[in-house]
């Protein structure tokens, strides 16, 4: 016997009826934001750690409340799907990723025999007793602004021909003084320690830059001191050589990671 036509269509709206269900309860699962203790602490800690004097309570209610309004804008966006084609979203989703991979590998403290491989391997880093003397021009950008690197561009030519040129005070480390690399990075920063221990002997540097001015120098005197034992590169030493071998980790896990895709370019 074929089904009537009222009995087709009670079926057809009892399965309406059912798919609208279905969709209505997982909608509901979709919109129902659950907040834990620990969400609750840690609003709670933020609160507290403000520092102002004001009604816990009452900041707490309010800091729960926008913690909560913003949980929902964020599934909200979700579902809009403005996360896609974000620039910003997606480096913070790359760099999760990349804690996330360092987390997967960990990296085991090094031996003392991987130590002291690493330190002879590169044993220019970890050096004792550097010290250089020099000459010193100083061009203060506090006094010639935007000029100062044009003028110390200009004053160099006389001093590679021996001449003598007028610069402005220098309130620092002077010219003559034998100075180890650590305390010039500290007072003029890491662009111009390495500049300076860099240069050869009794040669003008080029226009040399820092947070004061523009700088020229030519090393008299130079103390190559020695290498570094294991003991003494200490702390050092060990970060060094542990960001070595997290970024060869790194790296393998990446490549890993690529070699499992298929990558494919259009023209």
């Amino acid at each position: 016997m074929k089904p009537s036509h009222s009995a087709l269509g009670f079926l057809t709206v009892a399965a309406l009826i059912g798919i609208l269900e279905w969709n209505s309860a997982e909608q509901a699962a979709a919109n129902t934001l659950q907040i834990t203790n620990a969400q609750r602490a840690f609003v709670r800690e933020q609160v507290l750690q403000t520092g102002v004097q004001v009604d816990v309570e009452t900041s707490f209610d309010q800091a729960m409340g926008a913690y909560i309004d913003d949980e929902i804008l964020y599934r909200e966006g979700l579902k809009l799907g403005l996360e896609k084609d974000d620039l910003i979203v997606k480096r913070r989703v790359v760099q999760k990723m990349r804690f996330l991979l360092e987390d997967m590998t960990p990296i085991a403290p090094p031996t003392y025999a991987q130590l002291q491989a690493w330190l002879e391997k590169n044993s220019q880093r970890y050096q004792t007793g550097q010290a250089v003397s020099f000459e010193h021009h100083f061009f203060s950008r506090g006094k010639r602004g935007d000029e100062a690197l044009f003028h110390a561009r200009n004053a160099r030519p006389a001093l590679l021909a021996g001449g003598s040129i007028e610069s402005d005070p220098f309130p620092l480390a002077g010219s003559g003084v034998a100075i180890h690399k650590d305390q010039l990075v500290k007072e003029l920063g890491l662009p111009v320690g390495n500049a300076v221990f860099e240069l050869p002997e009794n040669e003008w540097s080029a226009p040399v830059q820092s947070s004061m001015g523009v700088h020229l120098f030519k090393v008299t005197a130079r103390n190559e001191g020695r290498t570094m034992s294991v003991q003494e590169a200490g702390g050092q030493l060990l970060s060094d050589l542990i960001a070595a071998q997290r970024d060869a980790v790194n790296k393998a896990g990446m490549a890993a990671l690529r070699a499992s895709y298929t990558i494919l370019e259009t023209p």
